[in-house]
């Protein structure tokens, strides 16, 4: 990162804030700007490298505890689906059925799974509800002469109202790339507001403008967030699996950044089961930890 900027939007200018006047933990210096779908491809390389099954794509439909905690197997009515074409055509084939001692449950956006768990085996009955955002993101590649490598840049204000949460992230990183992104809390109150539609309303504004001026998108995407915070994580582990990442709610919300702490459940999580099964002769299954303090994080949450 070689320069970190933060504004305050107004309509048609903007307040900046220096650095020295933010909080330690919305600096970003020391920080590497980068791509984690290619740091994910690599990794995925090396996962593959060492013997690990991927399935990029697939949906998981839901999770069959009852069977696998009756030791039986029996097979699952769901169906997943994938897209047959770029247009809207769709296929269907009847679920694969992957058992396994232990799993981790990683995604935010797989809610209906994760609340199916987290009511099964009451994970939240020591902590707060969990709240969502949305995030939306572009890829752009700009000029050269445009380009300023490792550039970041973040603003909340317009084009949201003071009582709806919110705000833009920007970076420039690689080859003349620029990633933009607008984040809204969905406990908003306006029934009319379309995050995507501020989306596009926040690129308008000269400070964000000025970085995408003869530019052109080259990709797009959205994504759930969860933003309830410390308060709001559950229990993590649960008889045969736990819940890591976003699942769990680790997202720093005033970063914006939840990548790393994502990383680090599943080096514990994962790391927690080989030295189980190591322990029980190859088998490991998650136990519930027995306090709230052990439930929690065991890593400074950053």
């Amino acid at each position: 990162m070689s320069e970190d900027r933060f504004y305050y939007l107004t309509e048609n200018g903007g307040i900046g804030f220096p650095s020295f006047l933010m909080p330690p933990l919305m600096s970003n210096h020391g920080c590497y700007v980068g791509s984690l779908g290619s740091l994910c491809r690599w990794l995925g390389e090396q996962a593959e490298a060492l013997g690990v099954e991927i399935y990029p794509g697939i949906l998981r439909h839901r999770r069959d505890v009852r069977a696998e905690r009756r030791g039986r197997r029996r097979r699952s009515p769901a169906t997943w689906a994938w897209r047959a074409t770029a247009r809207t055509r769709t296929a269907t084939r009847q679920a694969s059925r992957l058992p396994a001692n232990t799993r981790c449950s990683p995604k935010a956006r797989a809610a209906r799974s994760r609340k199916q768990l987290i009511r099964r085996f009451s994970l939240d009955a020591e902590s707060g509800p969990q709240k969502y955002g949305i995030g939306l993101k572009e890829l752009w590649e700009v000029p050269k002469e445009k380009h300023r490598p490792g550039l970041v840049q973040h603003t909340m204000g317009w084009p949201l109202e003071d009582s709806t949460g919110g705000g833009s992230f920007l970076y420039h990183f690689g080859e003349n790339l620029v990633s933009v992104g607008f984040v809204v809390h969905l406990d908003y109150a306006n029934p009319y507001l379309n995050p995507f539609k501020e989306f596009q309303r926040a690129k308008l504004h000269p400070r964000i403008a000025e970085h995408l001026q003869g530019g052109r998108r080259i990709s797009y995407g959205a994504r759930a967030l969860t933003e309830g915070g410390w308060q709001a994580i559950p229990r993590l582990a649960f008889p045969g699996g736990a819940l890591i990442g976003c699942a769990a709610g680790f997202m720093n919300v005033p970063r914006i950044k939840g990548s790393h702490n994502a990383m680090l459940s599943r080096h514990d999580g994962g790391g927690s089961s080989v030295r189980r099964a190591s322990a029980q002769g190859g088998r490991a299954t998650c136990s519930t930890p027995t306090s709230k303090a052990s439930s929690k994080a065991p890593w400074p949450l950053s």
